[in-house]
């Protein structure tokens, strides 16, 4: 199993000896995953060593009373605490392999390596333990004994007998006989063969002991020849406890990893002799004291209190008829004393661990949401080295593919210099293409020069999860940014999928752009989920710049290749992974025995390479190879059982398996191993068997449980399975936490067909589920036992609480929990412990993130109809901004003011889900410890409105955009020169279409989406395929450069492309580039008077002369002129501002500035009707039924009758109207500002904002002015004041309910808090947060003990009168534009016409520790009468100026007036 890979690597020397690696080799995947690493884990292992009868009563008293203590103190730690006890449930070792002792000290090491703290406990009474005979003997020394024997020869003889050699072992061994070989009902415990049995089992001890006696006298007479060493005979003397205990205690020095407990009896030898305390005495087969066994116990106490006497725990017990009765009280108290001691020891041991700290820094603890989030940096190094540590091991089993390794060498190479595709290396199931992979980056990392970077993820490597595309781009670009010294990218890009696709692109172009190297390889591209479409590879560049190369592998049969065959045209760009030949399979086949000191005979080998032959499949031959590597030189042939192909060879393993073990072990283990997310914990899979009734019936089939109250799995069984499945089983390691898994997918499958049927699936899966709800923790659960009637009995499985301790959550219950209920059908619990529970829902959003609470809602909704699920995962995804760029630090209480703050509304309709989730939030909020806000009505943006999504993917302001419903897409151009195509469908970014050089001004889809044309102001016209992005048409200078907006229009017809300006037209054939018409209005025609192009119908050109002329002309195909005047007079003067064809009705509609439109026809008469703006920006719906005018910030449409116009709805924007479009339709309206928002609306869902108002008090006038001036004057006196002016414009005056004090803000985010009487300033407040600045509402709280004011940072926040301290911040994402008094709180209205009502709940003792702006990136200061300044400082590390947590990609405040947004929002 692989090795933990540590922490972090250690930072040095870049290319010293000593095996280190430097942090930026390890980021430039310079590293083979050999350099040292220091242990970080998180899980404290104990093995518990004690012989299998006399210490039962002790083990049993520490699994009821002390395992459980220890285990609740780590988890509130951030450890995950495993009890390793092998001889709990068995009576003795009856399997009959002679396995035992090999398990037993294996398990030991693994606990060693695996444990932070403490790895091994001993339990030593009055028995030395079972000496054992050796399994295996290596050959010389088996020799050198049978020769001390040749005065024996029927000693000799047995031995042969039972012991036979092994000349596939390398050096050959003597393999000791399993004891069913001679005594075939050793281990059958069926009830009619108990008499065989029986008769078995004392032939056994009598040949065991026989065996014993020659293996010790020979060894004995071999040790004084000089023939083997002490060391060497002491292994036919020692017993399987002093082994332990040598492994445990002495090979490893450390005191603190071990704990001992030693029992004396006082009275053993007393009157009643030794066969009344048989059970803890080792006693000879007549029932005497074994004096010799006695001697070696002595010699090992005597030992352990002169080298370990300060962690041995002595106990002397006197026996009570010869046992110990925890019913007694001296008894109890003894076994109370062990249980006290063991849990003390253990928390002493465990503290320190937690304290101490690991290399980078202090432990990071599992599960804890409240320490810092890791170093970036932390995060990149751990993942690297752990593909790195998988890719070293996997580059050992690749053999042969020296061929295809050169193409792949020399396609990089010949690219080098040039733009190129990625490479692409396909094949079938299991031909070895991950291990290619990871050979070719281990070649390339010393053919490129130093300063390259590999950068390679095994995408398959959590299987059965399915990573997303997300989650790898992010890692992929935080590693090549820090190794090759580039930013990298902010949270809110980093969490959104279309910037973050963009920065991967960018950082490519960055990195090939400094001349530097790079190398990426993704294996298994086909493994990724669907999330965003990835099979559909709209993430992967189609062409990579000089020195970038990207390398992906792919099974040839899934549909991940398909898409990558048609957006890569070349076939020179695939390569495929053909089937090895024979002689490569026994050159794999010698390597991979000699690595496992194996070897076959010429008869096996030949069995062996013949099954390879028929699929050549590396994999296949690699199974073959872990069942070939048992084989020893005398198993037949017959017993070998090679399967033909890859699946057979697994039933075949499998059937193994439970011909060994059972088919309920094998099959439930295997099965909940394939049904976990992501693997299971050791302790887990021991806890989820014990819960499975049909595992514990087989185990007790024929025996019955140590306790009938206390039924568990015998660690033991599942010790020996996993001893054999170690080729088959990976350990996974995540934040210092390790998981079982299969090392290889195929084998999911196979255990899916053959243990998961669709009835044991979902039994399996309420196991799992019914698990980690700890439905069982404390709780009898009824088994019927074969042969007993109903037992309820403890399973022992601990509680599954969501938090472990304040600040540290239950990981797996997060990642398991969901995924269980949902697939085992129990959805009212899934509604009721997940979806419905705010708590459940913020804890899995601080540990796992957003991105993974709304997966988990979206499979939810995949198998449930429910309305309300939909609901709760479109607030998240609402939420989602506001979390993402708090990198996921957002407080509860934030979180839940968010969720009620949209789902208020709701509560009452849907309240089975959403009623109890608002009840809640609401509930948590009124017990938080600090002030809040606490929203009573829904005033947020609720989920299922109009507001549905935020497309980004433009880096310029958004200039045009196009709909076409028929192609489901969204075409957007932008001030940058950029084209964006989204699909409708999934609002995914399909293309960014780059080539002009100016603002795109124009933009449209043709066809059903096989084209569209765009535009720009660098004076080109270009056409782009929407199939592969490929620009298939430019057409220079078709207007003139540097065009602004308005002054340029696209036209297409049928046939046609026509581009024109007021004063130019051109005309081209759709299909090509030949110019048909070129006509200008200053080219001298002898018809033209100055004349000004207003539009282009069809084919026919409408101009307006100086003199009130229209005229319409066909230029293209000559067509007779027609000339028809229009209203000129006075009052209706024709002074074009904004101009639009209507083509179906054959008209153009002309603003005019004298304020009318004039509607001019090719056939009608020309009407003027009064217009009542000077729009920036005219359109028409394509069905030419609405018309759109954009005034200022104001959008206003008009239903278009015969002859006139009806204004029937105005949008409000926060910034000028730029833009819009309504798609076919008429369902859904597009409209992009200057506030860096782009709208999209469902017309049917809109409705106008509400207006402000302003609150003054009687008789008196406190007034500001736009210069920042401040005036308070009495009407009943005539008096005035001159108060404290401000900088610039006084922008909200706020009186107290009392009349006593007044709040003063203006534009600068200045507040000034005044007291009337007398008139003084008491304290002036000033915040900078967001670029957003001004205070535009306040209202005093009933008592006028707070002040609420609302900001155009759409904040509110709350000031304590008093001392004008800042006691909290909310954004409510829109500026709160009126604001007044209500009981315990405020109502106010939003700029966006939002009603806000909220409840204002502040404890009367705030800690000092609290401050207001931990989840807001601004500063605050305050000054007093006093003139006393308290400052609350900058947030470090923080970006004010680039801060929204509503949107991603805002710029400063200055670019934001000048250009417009590249955010598009869908309603």
């Amino acid at each position: 199993m692989a090795e933990h890979p540590g922490a972090r690597a250690e930072g040095g020397g870049g290319g010293g000896g000593g095996g280190d690696a430097s942090l930026q080799d390890v980021l430039r995947g310079q590293i083979n995953g050999a350099q040292r690493t220091e242990n970080g884990s998180n899980m404290i292992r104990v093995f518990v060593s004690s012989t299998f009868t006399d210490m039962s009563s002790e083990r049993k008293a520490l699994l009821e009373k002390a395992y459980p203590e220890v285990l609740a103190f780590c988890r509130s730690v951030g450890m995950v605490f495993e009890v390793v006890d092998l001889c709990w449930g068995i009576r003795s070792d009856s399997f009959g392999d002679h396995e035992a002792c090999e398990i037993f000290l294996q398990e030991i090491k693994n606990s060693q390596r695996i444990s932070a703290g403490p790895a091994f406990t001993a339990l030593l009474g009055n028995r030395y333990g079972h000496r054992t005979l050796p399994r295996v003997i290596p050959e010389k020394q088996f020799e050198v004994l049978l020769s001390k024997l040749s005065k024996n020869p029927e000693g000799i003889s047995q031995l042969n007998k039972w012991f036979l050699k092994d000349n596939n072992a390398v050096p050959p061994t003597y393999v000791l006989q399993p004891i069913t070989t001679y005594f075939p009902y050793y281990s059958d415990l069926r009830p009619e063969n108990v008499p065989q049995r029986e008769k078995n089992l004392l032939s056994w001890r009598l040949t065991e002991t026989q065996l014993l006696q020659l293996l010790r006298c020979a060894a004995k007479d071999a040790e004084t020849a000089g023939d083997i060493s002490e060391e060497q005979k002491q292994h036919y003397f020692t017993s399987v406890t002093a082994q332990e205990f040598e492994q445990g205690l002495w090979k490893d020095n450390s005191e603190q990893s071990a704990l001992l407990f030693v029992r004396e009896i006082p009275s053993q030898m007393g009157r009643d002799g030794p066969r009344r305390f048989a059970k803890y005495l080792d006693l000879t087969a007549d029932g005497l004291l074994d004096k010799e066994v006695r001697g070696l116990l002595a010699t090992l106490k005597s030992r352990l209190y002169a080298t370990r006497q300060k962690i041995l725990i002595l106990h002397c017990v006197e026996l009570n008829k010869g046992s110990i009765d925890p019913k007694r009280k001296e008894h109890a108290q003894y076994l109370d004393s062990v249980c006290e001691q063991f849990v003390s020891q253990m928390k002493l041991r465990i503290e320190a661990v937690v304290n101490s700290p690991v290399v980078g820094g202090p432990r990071r603890l599992w599960g804890n949401i409240e320490e810092e989030k890791k170093d970036i940096s932390d995060r990149v190094v751990e993942e690297v080295l752990r593909h790195a540590t998988m890719s070293t091991k996997l580059c050992t089993g690749l053999h042969g593919r020296e061929g295809l390794l050169d193409k792949l060498c020399c396609a990089m190479w010949e690219s080098t210099n040039v733009h190129h595709s990625p490479l692409v290396v396909h094949g079938d199931a299991g031909m070895g293409k991950t291990a290619l992979l990871c050979k070719l980056a281990q070649e390339m990392r010393s053919v490129f020069e130093p300063g390259a970077a590999v950068v390679i993820r095994l995408l398959s490597d959590r299987h059965p999860q399915r990573p997303d595309i997300d989650h790898v781009l992010r890692s992929v670009c935080f590693q090549i940014c820090l190794a090759c010294g580039l930013a990298p990218p902010s949270p809110p890009i980093a969490n959104t999928h279309p910037e973050l696709l963009r920065f991967f692109w960018n950082a490519l172009t960055k990195v090939s752009e400094r001349g530097e190297t790079l190398l990426i390889i993704l294996d298994a591209v086909d493994q990724l989920s669907d999330q965003h479409h990835a099979h559909k590879l709209h993430w992967m560049p189609a062409d990579l710049p000089p020195n970038v190369h990207l390398m992906v592998s792919v099974e040839t049969n899934s549909e991940a290749f398909a898409n990558m065959r048609l957006k890569l045209k070349s076939l020179g760009s695939f390569f495929e992974v053909d089937r090895l030949s024979r002689d490569e399979g026994k050159q794999m086949m010698e390597s991979y025995l000699l690595a496992s000191q194996r070897t076959l005979t010429p008869e096996q080998s030949d069995s062996v390479l013949q099954s390879f032959e028929q699929t050549g499949s590396p994999l296949h031959l690699t199974l073959i190879l872990s069942a070939a590597k048992r084989w020893t030189s005398f198993t037949l042939l017959t017993a070998t059982h090679l399967g033909p192909n890859t699946q057979e060879m697994m039933s075949r393993l499998l059937l193994t398996l439970e011909e060994k073990h059972g088919k309920e072990l094998v099959g439930g283990a295997l099965g909940y191993i394939t049904l976990s997310r992501g693997g299971l914990l050791e302790a887990e899979l021991r806890d989820i068997m014990s819960l499975d009734d049909d595992i514990i019936c087989e185990v007790y089939r024929y025996s019955l449980p140590p306790s009938p109250s206390l039924i568990r799995l015998p660690p033991l069984l599942w010790a020996r399975l996993k001893r054999d499945l170690k080729d088959q089983l990976e350990e996974r390691w995540t934040s210092g936490v390790i998981t079982i898994a299969f090392s290889n997918r195929h084998l999911c499958e196979a255990v899916s067909a053959r243990y998961l049927t669709s009835q044991r699936r979902g039994q399996r899966l309420k196991i799992l589920a019914e698990y980690f709800l700890g439905r069982w923790s404390g709780k009898l659960k009824p088994v019927s036992l074969p042969g007993l009637s109903l037992l309820l009995s403890d399973r022992k499985v601990p509680p599954q609480p969501l938090w472990f301790a304040p600040g540290l959550a239950n990981i797996r219950k997060l990642e398991e929990l969901p995924h269980h209920l949902l697939h085992a059908g129990l959805w009212e619990e899934l509604r009721q412990v997940v979806i419905g529970s705010a708590e459940w829902l913020y804890c899995k959003m601080r540990v796992c993130g957003m991105s993974s609470v709304i997966q988990d809602l979206d499979l939810c909704s995949q198998y449930m109809d429910c309305t309300e699920t939909r609901l709760i995962r479109d607030t998240l995804v609402l939420i989602k901004p506001s979390v993402d760029f708090l990198d996921g630090h957002m407080e509860s209480f934030l979180f839940y003011s968010e969720v009620l703050a949209r789902l208020f509304a709701l509560a009452r309709p849907f309240s089975s889900i959403i009623g109890q989730l608002c009840g809640q939030c609401e509930k948590s909020l009124l017990i938080c410890p600090e002030p809040v806000l606490i929203p009573k009505c829904s005033f947020l943006q609720q989920p299922g409105g109009a507001l549905q999504h935020t497309l980004t993917g433009l880096l310029g302001g958004v200039l045009c955009v196009h709909i076409s419903v028929e192609a489901g897409l969204l075409v957007a151009g932008s001030d940058d020169g950029t084209v964006a195509v989204w699909s409708l469908a999934d609002q995914r970014l399909v293309h960014s279409l780059l080539g002009h050089t100016g603002a795109v001004l124009f933009v449209k889809v043709i066809g059903i989406a096989a084209h569209c044309f765009s535009l720009a102001a660098d004076g080109s016209l270009r056409r782009w395929s929407l199939m592969d992005g490929k620009q298939q048409l430019c057409i220079q200078e078709a207007v003139p450069v540097d065009s602004p907006p308005s002054s340029v229009f696209l036209h297409l017809s049928e046939q046609l492309i026509c581009v024109y300006t007021r004063t130019q037209v051109k005309m081209w054939k759709l299909a090509g580039v030949e110019l048909l018409l070129l006509r200008s209005s200053v080219e001298g025609d002898d018809d033209d008077d100055g004349s000004m192009v207003l539009g282009v119908l069809g084919t026919a050109v409408v101009r307006l002369c100086d003199s009130g002329l229209v005229r319409i002309s066909h230029p293209v195909n000559e067509s007779q002129t027609v000339e028809t005047q229009v209203d000129s007079s006075p009052k209706r003067r024709l002074t074009p501002v904004k101009s639009v064809t209507l083509p179906k009705h054959g008209k153009v509609f002309v603003v005019s500035k004298e304020g009318f439109l004039h509607q001019i026809s090719t056939t009608e008469k020309q009407t003027a009707v009064p217009f009542p703006l000077v729009p920036s920006l005219l359109s028409v719906t394509e069905d030419e039924k609405i018309l759109l005018a954009g005034c200022e910030r104001t959008l206003s449409l008009f239903n278009i009758n015969r002859d006139s116009l009806d204004r029937f709805l105005d949008l409000q924007h926060d910034d000028n109207v730029l833009s819009s479009c309504v798609s076919s339709d008429c369902r859904l309206l597009v409209s992009g500002a200057a506030d860096q928002l782009l709208q999209g609306i469902p017309l049917s869902l809109l409705h106008a904002p509400l207006s402000s108002m302003a609150l003054l008090s009687d008789r008196k006038l406190l007034y500001g002015t736009s210069c920042g001036e401040v005036r308070f004057h009495d009407f009943c006196s005539g008096s005035s004041s001159d108060l404290e002016a401000h900088r610039c414009r006084v922008t909200c005056v706020t009186v107290s309910n009392r009349g006593t004090r007044a709040l003063v803000g203006s534009e600068d985010a200045v507040l000034r808090l005044w007291n009337l009487s007398p008139l003084a300033l008491d304290h002036t407040m000033e915040y900078k947060g967001f670029f957003f600045e001004g205070v535009l509402s306040a209202a005093f709280s009933e008592s006028d003990q707070f002040v609420f004011t609302g900001s155009q940072d759409r904040t509110v926040k709350v000031w304590d009168v008093a001392t004008g301290d800042l006691l909290y911040v909310q954004y409510v994402y829109s500026p709160v534009v009126r604001m007044v008094t209500a009981r315990n709180g405020f109502v106010a209205l939003s700029q966006q016409g939002s009603l806000i009502r909220e409840v204002f709940r502040c404890p009367e003792h705030v800690s000092p520790d609290y401050n207001p702006l931990r989840n807001v990136k601004a500063r605050y200061r305050i000054t007093s009468m006093e003139k006393t300044s308290r400052v609350v400082p900058h947030i470090p590390g923080s970006d004010l100026e680039h801060y929204n947590p509503a949107l991603f990609n805002l710029n400063l405040v200055g670019r934001l007036r000048e250009k417009p947004s590249s955010a598009c929002l869908i309603l």
